[in-house]
């Protein structure tokens, strides 16, 4: 009896401070974890909200870059999906679109850049414009979620400048 109490006495195990002290540092570590999973499916949701966003953006623009741009049509007011190209207002035209079951903000701002001038036929007419979309999800909560895209358009007109 006496050597089997030796031989146990000389084993060690893990004191209860000890099995606290590691139980906290799981713990710590498990929840820095829990937050990065948190943090990393956020931006997640975030970067479909932007590839929705662009994608919105893209088939607007496609759209404005279909509608002939001509001497008898750059008047006709902007509207989406039947309007023209003329200039709309400085804090442009705001419309709600929803794609894949999200809404989103599309701001078009159309400007007109150069003009043909006084003396020519069609005097004061564009001959110029330039398209800005901005497209927000619903949901945004900064500005860097907001994706804005532009192209510029130009028509022939006849005559010397």
């Amino acid at each position: 009896m006496k050597r089997m109490r030796k031989r146990y006495s000389s084993q060690r195990g893990f004191t209860l401070l000890e099995a606290s002290v590691a139980m906290v540092i799981l713990m710590v570590i498990g929840l820095g974890v829990a937050s990065l999973f948190t943090f990393a499916i956020q931006s997640n949701a975030n970067a479909d909200d932007r590839e929705l966003s662009m994608a919105v953006a893209q088939k607007r623009m496609e759209w404005l870059r279909t509608i002939p741009f001509t001497t008898q049509t750059r008047s006709v007011a902007y509207s989406f999906p039947d309007g023209g190209l003329a200039a709309t207002a400085t804090a442009g035209v705001d419309e709600t679109v929803v794609n894949a079951g999200r809404s989103y903000r599309v701001n078009t701002v159309i400007e007109d850049l150069n003009f043909v001038p006084s003396g020519q036929p069609d005097a004061g007419a564009s001959t110029l414009k330039r398209i800005r979309l901005s497209v927000t999800p619903a949901t945004a909560t900064t500005a860097f979620e907001t994706v804005t895209i532009y192209t510029i358009r130009s028509t022939q007109v006849t005559g010397t400048y």
